[in-house]
């Protein structure tokens, strides 16, 4: 019988990109909870229309927050006599939970305020309670309000920003203890709720963790009775410096823990960004 000539063709397997710099640079360093201040303090970075911007937009929000510190007292005053219109009338405790709604919607600051005039007026108990209620509702229906609207916006977000990406799947496996944890911290906890609901969290662990964070609340509360029983005395001011001091420790606590959890992914979220490509 003559010779048979089987045909071999040789299959290559694509190869793995390698990663981009900025993908080099997270892998070979550890996660740092102020990040690189080089880069950060490189002004080539903002030579660009997008870095101008960036700095604009931090200036600008820099100055409404040193005017709404200087002025909260101020503020406070002024609004007191109203909120004890809403305290003497019935009902008129749903008014400041459907102002704090409102005010989710987008993200604005004056919670605080709310929670400090809620203190101030109805005490720690119910003052907590109102502010309580008026936390959860805004959270909830920002949650679902990012989620309907921005959840196409946060998945590009994931796939362009590798620093979103870390966080968002850091976020994902975390299950009940990183919003948590991240929510007690300083980083204002409608601005996580953006980045929780884009990133696919389920509702029932984002309500659980939204109440599980309720003493940060409690404490601003508490500086509200403080004032309204003892005036701006030394007691109520060391009451604020002991809150200020008790969050900073909580944040710097949990950057330390979700950046060692980013430090967890960070290979897996690299490779598979390498695949894609």
């Amino acid at each position: 019988e003559g010779d048979v000539e089987v045909g071999v063709r040789e299959v290559r397997t694509p190869r793995t990109p390698s990663p981009t710099p900025s993908e080099a640079r997270v892998l070979n360093n550890k996660t740092r909870i102020c990040g690189d201040w080089r880069r950060l303090l490189d002004w080539k970075r903002y030579a660009t229309r997008r870095g101008i911007w960036t700095i604009a937009v931090a200036f600008v929000v820099g100055i409404l927050l040193i005017l709404f510190l200087a002025y909260q007292r101020r503020i406070v005053n002024w609004m007191r006599p109203f909120v004890r219109w809403m305290h003497d009338t019935p009902g008129g405790w749903v008014i400041p939970i459907a102002i704090m709604f409102v005010i989710s919607f987008p993200p604005l600051f004056g919670h605080e305020i709310v929670a400090i005039l809620c203190g101030d007026v109805w005490g720690v108990g119910i003052g907590f309670g109102i502010v309580a209620a008026g936390t959860v509702l805004g959270e909830l229906g920002n949650f679902y309000a990012f989620r309907w609207c921005c959840t196409a916006r946060g998945k590009k977000l994931e796939r362009d920003r590798l620093t979103y990406a870390l966080y968002a799947q850091v976020t994902r496996e975390g299950g009940l203890v990183v919003p948590t944890v991240m929510r007690l911290s300083f980083i204002p906890g409608h601005f996580l709720t953006a980045i929780f609901s884009t990133c696919g969290m389920n509702v029932w662990v984002f309500l659980v963790a939204a109440i599980l964070s309720l003493p940060k609340q409690l404490a601003t509360v508490y500086i509200g009775a403080a004032q309204s029983n003892d005036g701006n005395t030394p007691t109520t001011g060391g009451i604020k410096a002991v809150v200020v001091l008790a969050t900073v420790a909580m944040t710097y606590l949990a950057m330390r823990y979700i950046n060692r959890k980013v430090d967890d992914v960070k290979e897996r979220v690299v490779y598979a960004r390498r695949k894609a490509r």
